[in-house]
């Protein structure tokens, strides 16, 4: 089974990298040349094709022969989103394009993406981006997994937090009340294998998550937070499943599916946002951190078991 994964160097790549690359024959695409060599020491068996799904001829060619795809090459950062729009319509929409429609030219028939819980009601370019690139995969008759935080996945605010304490920095904080859905990279995992090994009907596979508070988060590392206020394009709660989705959606194992094209139900409920959630505690959280960062101390030297009171702005 030969298994074609756009994005081989971000954190979902080099995790599926590291579970099947004795099992798939796997051909990994990217753009980033150093980490494609740094992977290539590690992982000798994989292929690995060095190009940019916004260059669809380059990625026509190195899906040939493939029997699955998972798409999971894209710009994430709100920030860099937010400014540079255009160049993230690029990657994540015209990209996205670009990959279901070689998927579709070859003739695959098992094809996912990655969705994320802001592209639900979104209010950002990021967000914007994510819904579309899910109605792209949609409209080929993929199916997508669509989920929040992954917690400690690269670019996230748990190394980032980690590091600073252990420099006995001060943590800034956005909003300490902002909830996040959080699940871990396992559980990232095994909805994608859901999603690829269901019915391609365009269906959204969603897994029931808790939240956190940010607040929440920095207090599993220190007690020196800053609130710096909310940034441009942040929600305060995040939503997994829109309103009119509650039309479309029926329940799986631990989770969702929003259907893609038949109505399960006429009427519409709230939306599922992080805020209805059940909040992990502050020692959870710090569990939880002990296990993705390998730092058994963590738990010995982060002291707080209990919910943050609010943080006053500094």
């Amino acid at each position: 089974m030969k298994v074609f994964i756009t994005g081989i160097t971000g954190t979902l790549g080099k995790e599926l990298l590291q579970r099947f690359h004795n099992e798939w024959e796997i051909v990994g695409y990217s753009r980033d040349e150093l980490k494609q060599a740094q992977l290539q020491r590690q992982y000798p068996n994989v292929t690995y094709k060095i190009g940019d799904i916004r260059d669809y001829d380059a990625l026509h060619q190195a899906m040939t022969g493939a029997d699955i795809v998972i798409h999971a090459a894209a710009m994430k950062r709100i920030e860099v989103c937010e400014e540079n729009p255009i160049e993230a319509i690029k990657t994540n929409v015209l990209g996205t394009e670009n990959v279901a429609r070689a998927a579709f030219y070859h003739g695959i028939t098992k094809a996912m993406t990655i969705g994320s819980d802001k592209g639900v009601d979104p209010v950002n370019a990021y967000g914007m981006t994510k819904a579309l690139q899910e109605k792209i995969f949609i409209s080929y008759g993929y199916n997508c997994a669509r989920y929040g935080n992954v917690f400690g996945s690269r670019g996230s605010v748990i190394p980032l937090f980690y590091q600073q304490s252990q420099k006995g920095e001060t943590l800034t904080v956005t909003d300490p009340n902002m909830t996040r859905f959080i699940l871990t990279i396992d559980e990232a995992v095994e909805l994608i294998l859901r999603a690829l090994n269901s019915p391609m009907r365009g269906d959204v596979f969603i897994k029931r998550s808790p939240a956190a508070r940010l607040g929440d988060i920095a207090a599993a590392f220190s007690n020196n937070i800053k609130v710096i206020g909310k940034m441009r394009g942040e929600k305060l709660h995040e939503a997994l499943i829109s309103s009119e989705e509650f039309t479309r959606l029926t329940e799986i194992d631990n989770g969702y599916a929003v259907i893609g094209k038949d109505l399960v139900r006429s009427e519409y409920q709230e939306a599922y946002t992080s805020d209805k959630e059940r909040l992990l505690a502050v020692g959870e959280i710090q569990q939880l951190a002990a296990k993705v960062l390998g730092v058994p101390q963590a738990t010995e030297t982060l002291t707080m078991s209990t919910p943050t009171q609010p943080i006053p702005h500094q």
